[in-house]
């Protein structure tokens, strides 16, 4: 399964699944707003994003969209799990 973050002008951009030739891309915010979110919920989450991989690689999802890798962002813009510790 391919996911990445797309640009859309907020901290923590959109998540997409891809698909395995990275031609088109879909947008899931009824499974996962963005990677943290599904990231943070990957029991419930990891599934549902499986099955729209398969149905997105068959061809048969109507609302896939070419993917441009330049609109994408960091996977996890805003990852707080990965602060570094302050200095003493």
């Amino acid at each position: 399964m391919k996911l990445a973050t797309l640009k859309n002008n907020t901290r923590d951009g959109q998540l997409v699944i891809v698909s395995r030739d990275l031609s088109q891309c879909i947008a899931v915010p009824d499974i996962a707003p963005t990677l943290q979110n599904a990231l943070d919920n990957w029991q419930q989450a990891k599934p549902l994003l499986e099955e729209v991989y398969i149905g997105l690689n068959q061809g048969i999802l109507l609302q896939a969209l070419p993917f441009e890798q330049t609109q994408c962002e960091s996977p996890l813009p805003r990852a707080y799990q990965w602060q570094m510790a302050p200095r003493t």
